[in-house]
């Protein structure tokens, strides 16, 4: 009997506390996370653990720039997976808004 009633009270105890937190969630499309005024990414194609670029050469990136700086070619390896001959950006017209990192799958 004693048990279940310290239990409770422990239960009751830890949601006051954090009834009176402030909640950290942030809804990202809505509300961006900050950065740094001064922030600029770097644009790079990861690596798998296997050492294959991740990149799938599906276009959305090229497609959601908004100054078109991005140019890739797809081509298929023999096991039927795409992968791209070349990936090009052109820093002299990228703005660094990030759109391409969010439309990457």
């Amino acid at each position: 009997m004693l048990s279940s009633l310290t239990s409770q009270l422990r239960t009751i105890w830890t949601i006051l506390q954090h009834s009176f937190t402030k909640a950290e969630t942030v809804q990202y499309p809505e509300q961006m996370p900050y950065l740094a005024p001064r922030y600029r990414g770097r644009i790079v194609l990861t690596k798998d653990p296997d050492g294959e670029e991740r990149c799938v050469a599906c276009n959305l990136c090229a497609v959601a720039c908004p100054v078109d700086c991005i140019a890739l070619q797809q081509a298929v390896k023999e096991d039927g997976r795409w992968y791209p001959e070349f990936f090009r950006i052109n820093f002299s017209r990228c703005i660094m808004c990030g759109m391409c990192e969010e439309a990457c799958p």
